[in-house]
């Protein structure tokens, strides 16, 4: 019993110094007055405004008064946020309860129970940046002492206008136009319900990315205004069956996606994962790298492009241009249409990961020649063979499936020719050339060397479009990388010296050589200009990613056409469907500045050289390859289980040993178990081991 009145003792002293520090807290003064904040502004080179960032603590100050909005409005955020706001003193003591429950078992802060009023001293106090149960106790104090201070219609008219909604809008007056391009006083009760269900996860929900996971929630909130009786079953149908079309209002971004990208990098050119959002920077202006000119021409182009690639099936575009000298991001289009969530469009897919195709080759070339093979080193294209980590047998084919025997690297890596293209990672090695590509700048390859495998070469690894045509201005600038730059008040970055310039200008002369290119590609085509250019194109496996990138001596271009849902294209390759708005891009590049490719002629050199050739040599064991598997089919008569061995001159065969054969060819009958091949001709022996299972 003493222990009892002990408790009770102590409960009441401890509510009474609750009561007191509430008497006593002092109120804040950012809600004494609720005065606006000067707002970030970007600008392009030219002094062009791109976007006004909305402050990250008030946003922007588009007011309205608790009186002007609908009554569908305020009860949608009553019915979803806190029924019961008119009638407590600030804390929902019952919420409190189950959530310190919840708290206890958990172990930590799992759920606050937070009313309408504590939310207020969140948004614009930032009370509980870390959820501890000593910030929730500051933040019951400082809800008490509000609920004290202002009236609740006041308190309300506060939580609408600071509340966030996705999309950098604070505010229903700032959601309202930005989401439905109209005042809050005009919301229907779909459209009411739809903002009101935003604030609970503003990135999860953000309607222009995630509409479909935003209209579940809006059924959400429509269920509890029924719950708590303030809409009818009638009014909950049509609300939920309503046809919400959503449209970039008064505070549409120009380049939107490139704007995004500087938001999301901090305002800094430290890269995406560090630096404070741009709004905690206070009002000033900021410069960036965007020529809105250019990138006004550019979206224009890919416009018009995708109304005629549409028929192969392709919803979707996306287009970088970079300064090879500095690594300013002079125009980014990230979708054909920011504003279209069917196409995935608010996703930037110049920052997103694609695999590139046959895009990626031109740095597995310049890595083999790094490592003194030459353009005019000889390699055979023929099937060959290759075993993966886990032994399991990987065969290329080129895009045409024909081979063509001896040809150069140049010719290779001109006519984008798969095996050759494998044979050559195969030299370099898959972990080096990893490693080498990371001083690229490319962030993405991040997987150990047997993730990947020597498919890499055709582009199995994930890559951003801009940081792979960053890594294309190396070869147009002596070897030489700069680093990816977006705001003008930074100092360009040194530029890092990637590769030798014999090997940039080697990489370059092939590229733009349409002679080259010609076999493979025809003599008229979307990467032959003009004017000097170098190129490359790239198409995934089963047609899910076009990739055109190419450069002149001051610009980099890097195209993508397809749809980011993955949906296949039809008929389509890097040269036919990412070409033609290449060739369009460079041309209006030319027509601004003059801009072209500068290079001497390829020169041949590296063949004639003792040793440097990749000639294999000229007697060797077409069939079986090296490590294949056979299975041996115990249903069926022996004596029709054989395979051919066939070389490619003449021999006397062994198998295990013992001679079964003669000549470019002969037959073997099957045996279970590991076996070793070995072929014997004027040139040598040749031996490949297989198994039989």
């Amino acid at each position: 019993m003493n222990r009892f009145f002990a408790g009770l003792l102590i409960l009441i002293v401890l509510v009474n110094v609750f009561l007191l520090s509430v008497f006593f807290y002092p109120l804040p003064k950012a809600l004494r007055s609720l005065q606006s904040q000067p707002t970030l502004k970007l600008y392009d080179r030219h002094d062009e405004l791109l976007y006004e960032v909305l402050n990250e603590e008030t946003g922007r100050q588009s007011f309205i008064a608790l009186s002007e909005m609908p009554e569908t409005l305020k009860n949608a955020f009553l019915s979803t946020e806190d029924k019961d706001f008119y009638k407590h003193s600030g804390i929902d003591f019952g919420s409190v309860l189950r959530a310190i429950w919840q708290n206890v078992s958990a172990g930590e802060i799992v759920s606050g129970g937070s009313t309408i009023t504590q939310q207020v001293v969140r948004n614009l106090i930032g009370v509980n940046q870390k959820r501890t149960f000593r910030q929730k106790i500051k933040e019951s104090i400082m809800a008490l002492k509000i609920d004290k201070f202002f009236d609740k219609d006041q308190i309300f008219e506060i939580y609408l206008n600071s509340i966030y909604f996705g999309g950098l809008a604070y505010g229903v007056e700032s959601a309202s136009w930005q989401y439905f391009n109209k005042s809050a006083a005009h919301l229907d009760l779909a459209e009411s319900a739809f903002l009101a269900g935003l604030p609970q996860a503003p990135n999860r929900y953000y309607p222009f990315q995630h509409f479909e996971l935003a209209k579940e929630r809006q059924q959400a909130v429509l269920s509890a205004m029924l719950k708590n009786s303030v809409i009818s079953e009638d009014n909950y149908e049509q609300a939920v069956a309503e046809n919400l079309k959503l449209q970039r209002g008064a505070f549409a971004k120009k380049a939107p996606h490139f704007v995004d990208y500087v938001i999301s990098n901090g305002g800094s050119n430290g890269g995406a994962n560090g630096g404070p959002s741009c709004g905690s920077n206070g009002g000033h202006k900021i410069k960036t790298t965007l020529d809105l000119g250019m990138q006004e021409r550019l979206e224009t182009i890919v416009e018009s492009d995708l109304t005629f690639l549409s028929r192969f099936n392709i919803e979707n575009a996306a287009v970088v241009i970079l300064d090879v000298k500095t690594g300013d991001i002079l125009a980014m289009v990230g979708s054909a249409d920011y504003d279209d969530p069917t196409i995935q469009g608010a996703v930037n897919v110049t920052t997103s990961l694609r695999q590139p195709g046959s895009s990626i080759k031109p740095l597995v070339y310049a890595a083999a020649f790094e490592q003194g093979w030459y353009p005019d080193t000889i390699i055979i294209d023929e099937p060959l063979r290759f075993e993966t980590e886990d032994r399991l047998p990987y065969s290329p084919q080129n895009f045409d499936l024909v081979y063509h025997g001896e040809v150069t690297l140049a010719e290779a890596l001109a006519q984008s020719l798969n095996v050759p293209a494998v044979q050559v990672m195969d030299f370099v090695g898959v972990s080096s050339f990893l490693s080498w590509a990371r001083d690229f700048g490319l962030t993405t390859l991040d997987q150990p060397a047997e993730y990947y495998g020597l498919s890499l070469a055709l582009g199995s690894g994930e890559v951003r479009l801009l940081e792979l045509a960053n890594a294309y201005s190396a070869f147009a600038n002596e070897g030489r990388r700069a680093d990816i730059r977006f705001l003008l008040s930074d100092e360009p970055a040194n530029s890092n010296s990637v590769i030798r310039p014999q090997t940039a200008q080697a990489i370059s002369a092939i590229l733009s050589s349409n002679d080259l290119r010609m076999p493979a590609f025809g003599e008229e085509n979307p990467l032959n200009l003009p004017f000097s250019v170098a190129a490359k194109t790239g198409t995934t496996r089963n047609f899910r990613d076009n990739w055109t990138l190419g450069y002149t001596d001051d610009y980099v271009v890097g195209v993508w056409v397809g749809n980011s849902s993955g949906k296949v294209m039809e008929g389509v390759s890097g040269i036919t469907g990412a070409g033609p708005i290449f060739y369009k891009v460079m041309m209006m590049l030319n027509e601004m500045t003059g801009t072209r490719l500068t290079v001497e002629p390829l020169r041949i050199a590296g063949a004639s050289r003792t040793g440097e050739s990749a000639l294999p040599d000229s007697f060797r064991i077409i069939t079986p390859f090296a490590n294949d598997v056979f299975l041996f089919d115990s249903t069926k008569p022996s004596e029709f289980q054989k395979i051919k061995l066939e070389a490619s001159k003449s021999a006397e065969w062994f198998v295990d040993g013992q001679r079964v054969g003669e000549g470019e060819s002969v037959l073997w009958l099957l045996e279970k178990g590991e076996h070793q091949i070995k072929a014997i001709g004027e040139e040598g022996e040749r031996v490949v081991d297989i198994r039989v299972r």
